[in-house]
């Protein structure tokens, strides 16, 4: 075959590939999508609540959150008089995971006393592989 026949075809080619490429490009894509109305969204969650699950962390109980203070702070290098450790109260409030680290972050009301004013703080807790609570006082 004659050289300026097959870069004729080969140009010929080209330009009815690109043109085809262009026009893919540039065509109005179809919308399979449509929006539901929020009707129909409360409607399908209703019928099936597993659609969207409740977030919930596992937390220690007042008793168990109690213990792992109790053991945490008997354990703090700022106890000086380990003989002589005060009668810890905890009253425990909102748990919520833990931005760092294992756990949840719960906000607890502390008593190092009888008489001793509350002391509201945040109180790390995890679970340990034995399957005891840890608090981590900070």
């Amino acid at each position: 075959m004659h050289q300026n026949a097959i870069i004729a075809i080969s140009a010929t080619l080209g330009i009815a590939v690109g043109a085809g490429g262009t026009y893919i490009a540039t065509s109005e894509p179809k919308v399979e999508a449509q929006a539901i109305s929020k009707a129909e969204l409360v409607a399908a969650i209703s019928a099936d609540p597993s659609l969207c699950p409740i977030p919930t962390v596992e937390a220690p109980t007042e008793a168990e959150a109690l213990a792992a203070y109790r053991k945490a702070h008997a354990a703090s290098p700022l106890v000086w008089d380990r003989k002589n450790l005060p009668e810890i109260s905890l009253a425990l409030g909102q748990c919520d995971k833990a931005d760092a680290g294992p756990g949840v972050a719960c906000m607890t009301s502390v008593k190092l006393g009888p008489e001793a004013r509350p002391i509201d703080r945040i109180v790390g807790f995890a679970k340990s592989a034995s399957g005891e609570w840890l608090a981590t006082i900070n």
